[in-house]
């Protein structure tokens, strides 16, 4: 599954967005819209407290509900507290213009990482194919449940890479075999910068934090259409994950964490 940070900087063109830490909101950040209304507890009592899930549905409902654009408010923060907990997030935000914590900043959320995938055991070793393992955001263990919260990484990078390390040393076996062939798939084509917009704006409107069965199964045609093409290596790889993800949507077809289905929109 994927996961959706609720709190992304939304002016700046670039893909790489500037991420603003849940633990703005656990020190006292506010969500807001336009005119400083705490729209967060209309969805949950808990406010901008809420799971990630649950707040990065909240703001994308309510932008789409109302029209109005939403904020991260740090009114709470003294400056010199601000600048010194949080320095790089000040420094960046300062780059971009803001003032703060004096000025508000206008969010969003958006696609964060994967929340596993690849099925292991405790070991890292994934199951049915020996000698394979997965560690991380790649991996799916159980340990996180429907949702990944902020900071796990370190269970992720430590926990798991040291059992798996383990578990190679305990069970390696030196042995040649031959690699498979790589085939000399032409990395990349002029029309694919254009198809990969194409695929972002898909999955951002299909395959997002609020879903319904006619958008996966629209989302699937697209993608299928686009593989049937002539298409680079690396717009392949895309479109196969994403084909992958839609794919694994569509056999869900209960709610759970960032998997959201709104049965309400069907036809």
């Amino acid at each position: 599954m994927m996961q959706f940070h609720p709190t992304v900087y939304v002016g700046n063109q670039s893909v790489q967005k500037q991420l603003l830490t849940e633990a703005l909101r656990g020190e006292g950040a506010h969500i807001v819209d336009e005119n400083g209304y705490r729209f967060a507890f209309e969805y949950d009592e808990n406010g901008e407290l809420a799971p990630r899930d649950i707040v990065s549905r909240a703001i994308y409902d309510y932008m789409q509900r109302t029209g109005k654009q939403a904020y991260l408010s740090f009114d709470n923060f003294d400056e010199i507290y601000f600048r010194k907990r949080f320095p790089n997030i000040y420094s960046a935000l300062h780059l971009l213009g803001f003032n703060v914590p004096k000025e508000k900043v206008p969010i969003s959320p958006a696609f964060h990482y994967a929340i596993g995938g690849i099925k292991t055991n405790l070991e890292g070793e994934v199951e049915r194919v020996r000698g394979l393992y997965a560690i991380g955001e790649a991996a799916s263990t159980g340990v996180h449940g429907a949702n990944r919260l902020a900071s796990n990484s370190l269970l992720e990078g430590l926990v798991f890479s040291k059992r798996a390390a383990l578990r190679i040393l305990q069970t390696f076996e030196p042995h040649c075999e031959k690699l498979p062939k790589i085939d000399d798939y032409i990395l990349a084509l002029p029309e694919d910068k254009a198809k990969k917009d194409k695929l972002r704006s898909i999955m951002w409107k299909n395959v997002s934090i609020a879903r319904t069965k006619t958008g996966l199964t629209e989302a699937k045609h697209a993608i299928e259409q686009m593989l049937d093409g002539s298409i680079g290596r690396f717009l392949k790889l895309r479109l196969l994950t994403a084909h992958a993800i839609v794919e694994a949507a569509l056999q869900r077809e209960t709610s759970i964490g960032v998997h959201y289905i709104n049965e309400e929109n069907e036809c």
